[in-house]
C-alpha cells in the first residue's frame, strides 16, 4: 500500500502526542521483548492507555508498547530513550527498528540487527550518517525527505515530522491509527 501525506496527518499535525514524543517500530518482537530489551524490569510491565500515562503522570518513565502487524510500535511521551545509540542498537538486535524523535533535536534512525544503517534530522535530511547512509535515499525522496536538497532551497513536505512519519509508514507497511495510540497497550518503567 502506498501510503500518503493524509495516512499520518492526524498524528502529525494534530499534536496527538503532545509537543515532545518518541515512536519506535521494531519488527517480530513482542511488546513485552521490546520493553524487556530497553531495560523495563518484568515487575513494570503491565496493560496501560495512553490517556492513563498522562493522566497519572508516568511519563517520561513509562514507555508504551502496542501491536500493528507484524511490528511492536513504542511510545515515549516527552521521551527519547529509544533514540540513544545503546538502546537502538538492543530493539534493532535480530531485527530492524525504525524510530522518530519528535522535538528540538528531531532524529530519524534505521537500524538493522544491531547496526545503525541510518540516521539523520528530518529538518537537515542531506546530513545523514551510519554505516550506509544513502541506503533510505528514494523513499526519503518520495516522502518529501530529500536528502540531495539544499536547506531552505526545495519543496518541504507539508512539516518533517509528516515526512519522517510517511517515511516510517513506507518502511514498515504500518501506519498508526488512533486506536493502536489510544491502547489499551503494555508498558514498562525504563526510566
Amino acid at each position: 500500500m502506498a501510503f500518503t501525506y493524509a495516512d499520518v496527518a492526524w498524528l502529525a499535525e494534530d499534536d496527538e502526542l503532545g509537543d515532545l514524543w518518541c515512536l519506535t517500530f521494531v519488527r517480530g518482537v513482542s511488546e513485552v521483548q521490546a520493553l524487556r530489551r530497553l531495560g523495563a524490569d518484568q515487575e513494570s510491565i503491565r496493560p496501560l492507555t495512553y490517556d492513563e500515562l498522562i493522566d497519572d503522570a508516568l511519563f517520561p518513565e513509562t514507555v508504551l508498547a502496542g501491536r500493528a502487524g507484524d511490528w511492536t510500535v513504542l511510545i515515549e511521551e516527552s521521551g527519547w530513550t529509544c533514540t540513544e545509540a545503546d538502546k537502538a542498537q538492543a530493539l534493532s538486535a535480530g531485527t530492524v527498528a525504525v524510530l522518530r524523535h519528535d522535538y528540538a533535536s528531531d532524529d530519524f534512525v534505521y537500524a538493522v540487527d544491531g547496526e545503525l544503517v541510518t540516521y539523520f534530522n528530518p529538518k537537515i535530511p542531506q546530513w545523514r550518517h551510519g554505516s550506509d547512509p544513502d541506503r533510505l535515499n528514494d523513499l526519503m525522496r518520495q516522502a518529501g525527505l530529500d536528502p540531495d536538497d539544499v536547506p531552505g532551497t526545495g519543496a518541504e513536505a507539508p512539516s518533517s515530522a509528516s515526512g519522517a512519519l510517511l517515511l516510517a509508514a513506507r518502511l514498515t507497511g504500518v501506519v498508526l491509527t488512533p486506536e493502536i495510540v489510544k491502547g489499551p497497550l503494555m508498558s514498562g518503567v525504563v526510566g
